[in-house]
């Protein structure tokens, strides 16, 4: 079966997918869609709905994810638009495989995060798995605390009352706290985690079923190891808690040579972890592959949008333009009235005194030889 055979039985028409737009921020907004057409890789869309949010955006060149299937049979592939059409139809072509299968699983980068493991000191499963409950809940309730730590003093007050509807607060007057407020705002923002300012980040491959760390001691496969790990999303960072098994041991022979010391690449599968950190994981991978790809497409284009430029809405990009390709025509028009200005001036400008005295001499010297023209001659 060919590839683009391929793209036409995954992605039949009429069938309704999921689409995974890049937005500034480095994040993603989901959306879904009808195959309106599909002919080899090129692939006509009708989103769903007529105006999109704000700062969300399907120009020319954007790479987006077009998601199938369900649960285990899930299935993505990447395509880039190619045109816009009307009544919220795009034209995209699709680019690179398809991949099958629960795709948080197979989507991995390498990234350097900070990581700490501990080997367990048992082999029950079910021993670390209340362990790790334990501890998310411990990590959750100290998350509670930062955030009333971060509210002001009166937010801390407006709390529901007995006999209000749910949501209804009372309301504080701000003026008695005036000088505390004063105070905490001088003060830096101190309620963060500092416990991992210290932590060296690994080189790690992750995906949503685990990782790949390299380690300076060996240890035994099916050998149990409770993780915490640090992701790096927006707008604030998360630690995720699990527990995983060791399924790969093997020494790396460069990285012993390279650094003096015994290294093993140490594949590890998550046991134990909750969905929506798994979910952190993933969307961490996608919004870096998606920067990634972003910078790929700028080095294909040979220029890279500011932040500017990526803040703009479709009206504004579009004006923007314009007064681009107006201000370029009026520098174009400019330049080429000089040259042909200049071209005639040459031909038709005024001798100067020294030029015509020059033309002068020089005709009354081919009339003194005799080979001026038939009519100086003749006078």
């Amino acid at each position: 079966m060919g590839e683009y055979d391929q793209y036409i039985e995954h992605y039949p028409r009429g069938m309704k997918v999921h689409v995974g737009i890049p937005v500034p921020g480095e994040s993603v907004f989901q959306d879904w869609a009808i195959i309106a057409g599909v002919d080899e890789d090129l692939v006509e869309l009708q989103l769903s709905r007529d105006v999109l949010p704000a700062g969300v955006r399907l120009t020319i060149g954007t790479i987006l994810d077009i998601r199938g299937g369900k649960d285990e049979n899930a299935y993505s592939c990447r395509g880039i638009i190619v045109s816009e059409g009307v009544q919220r139809t795009i034209l995209l072509r699709f680019i690179g495989e398809i991949v099958s299968d629960e795709l948080r699983e197979y989507y991995r980068i390498d990234a350097f995060l900070p990581i700490k493991y501990y080997l367990a000191g048992t082999t029950s499963e079910y021993v670390l798995k209340q362990d790790w409950q334990a501890k998310r809940q411990a990590r959750a309730e100290a998350e509670r605390e930062r955030r009333e730590q971060e509210k002001k003093p009166w937010q801390r007050l407006m709390l529901p009352q007995e006999g209000r509807p749910h949501g209804e607060t009372q309301e504080v007057d701000e003026e008695p706290f005036a000088d505390v407020l004063a105070e905490e705002d001088a003060l830096p923002d101190d309620t963060g985690d500092h416990s991992w300012d210290d932590v060296i980040p690994l080189a790690a491959n992750i995906s949503g079923g685990g990782l790949r760390i390299l380690l300076h001691h060996e240890v035994k496969v099916d050998a149990l190891i409770m993780l915490e790990i640090f992701v790096p999303t927006e707008p604030q960072p998360k630690i995720v808690d699990a527990v995983g098994k060791v399924v790969l041991c093997a020494q790396n022979y460069a990285a012993t040579k390279q650094t003096q010391r015994d290294s093993y690449n140490t594949g590890i599968e998550f046991l134990c972890i909750d969905e929506r950190d798994r979910d952190t994981i993933v969307s961490y991978i996608a919004n870096v592959q998606l920067k990634r790809i972003r910078q790929l497409r700028e080095q294909y284009l040979g220029r890279r949008e500011t932040a500017e430029e990526e803040a703009l809405s479709d009206a504004e990009r579009l004006r923007l333009k314009i007064v681009q390709l107006l201000v370029s025509a009026i520098v174009l028009g400019f330049l080429v009235w000089s040259v042909i200005y200049f071209n005639r001036y040459s031909e038709n400008r005024p001798q100067s005194e020294i030029e015509r005295i020059f033309d002068q001499g020089f005709m009354k010297y081919l009339k003194k030889i005799g080979k001026g023209s038939p009519t100086n001659t003749q006078d």
